[in-house]
């Protein structure tokens, strides 16, 4: 009977315990830096989509002879597709009117009032809530 029991073969519940312990401690240095990853990804995606922006109102400036117009002027006329995206000078960026000045290959945001007769220099420009200037 003793021998019938020492010719088993299979893993212990320490064995078994030692290995769940070890993929946990993997597991608990492993997600947090994969997220930290994807945030960092995220953010630098958002500057790009601004540095997109910048490059294609340059562009549209020289194209249409124009040198103040709407983000949703660059969008309309097809300049750059980042419909997806909110831009904005607020976290925030569900509504809000920019006008783009291009000047001496200068570009400057403004934010638009509803009476249109006043405009502020945007001093922050957020992309899906990410800061990309100011």
């Amino acid at each position: 009977m003793t021998n019938v029991l020492k010719s088993r073969k299979g893993v212990t519940l320490v064995e078994l315990l030692a290995v769940v312990v070890i993929l946990g401690i993997i597991a608990a240095i492993a997600v947090p830096t994969i997220g930290g990853l994807i945030s960092r990804q995220q953010t630098n995606a958002d500057k790009a989509t601004y540095t997109q922006i910048v490059e294609a109102a340059r562009l549209y400036s020289v194209d249409k002879n124009d040198e103040q117009f709407t983000v949703s002027e660059l969008f309309a006329s097809e300049f750059i597709d980042v419909k997806d995206n909110k831009f904005g000078t607020a976290a925030d960026t569900n509504t809000l009117t920019l006008i783009i000045v291009v000047s001496n290959n200068e570009v400057k945001f403004y934010t638009a009032y509803t009476d249109a007769t006043t405009n502020t220099l945007a001093t922050a420009l957020y992309v899906n809530g990410t800061k990309v200037l100011g």
